[in-house]
């Protein structure tokens, strides 16, 4: 099989996944907590949580290629728990310290949470672009690691 084709149904299934927990959240959020989003809304948030899965995708499949088994869950919580802090997504940016606030434009949660602000009408923001760029941007990084990582372990494995 391609290197692309794995990559691209782990990337798609990991949509799929997203999609399915963005709208069980929803229901769940407008059934017993009274949330309220226009279809339109509601849509875009699911779409965006959606493509947001791609980057961390791809992240988590290069810390696959670094991590045992046993070890990748408390590894990707050890990253994954300070850049969501980092980025604001606990607390509002505007009330972290400003060099967090400055750091957290380099994190990619901060750019899937301005989309998501975006998508709900609370964005302060004056457009997606950037933040779509940065995504794009990390997801080449973090694939380009991924497959480097690959063809290191398929060498040990087939030398």
């Amino acid at each position: 099989m391609p290197l692309s084709a794995y990559f691209a149904a782990k990337l798609i299934s990991a949509m799929l996944f997203s999609g399915t927990i963005a709208v069980g959240l929803l229901t769940v959020g407008s059934v017993f907590a009274h949330v309220r989003l226009a279809p339109v809304q509601a849509a875009e948030l699911i779409s965006v949580l959606m493509a947001a899965s791609i980057p961390f995708g791809a992240l988590g499949l290069a810390l696959g290629y670094i991590a045992k088994p046993n070890s990748a869950p408390p590894v990707v919580n050890l990253i994954y728990l300070p850049l969501s802090f980092c980025s604001g997504l606990w607390i509002p940016i505007f009330l972290l310290p400003k060099f967090l606030q400055q750091a957290a434009r380099l994190l990619p949660p901060f750019h899937v949470s301005q989309l998501a602000l975006r998508a709900v009408g609370m964005s302060r923001e004056t457009g997606p672009t950037g933040h779509i760029q940065a995504l794009v941007g990390f997801t080449l990084l973090f694939l380009g690691v991924a497959v480097v990582l690959y063809r290191r372990d398929e060498g040990q494995s087939y030398g």
